[in-house]
């Protein structure tokens, strides 16, 4: 039975992880660069 609960939250937090990484990309998420557009130097 714990297996199957391990399983479905496993499952959930992978899918939570792969959505979040198409919203915010897989850079490290920081105050400064989140919501600015990059700057072209």
């Amino acid at each position: 039975m714990f297996k199957a609960i391990k399983k479905a939250i496993n499952k959930f937090i992978s899918k939570l992880a792969q959505e979040s990484e198409k919203s915010f990309g897989n850079e490290k998420l920081d105050c400064c660069t989140l919501d600015r557009p990059k700057s072209k130097k």
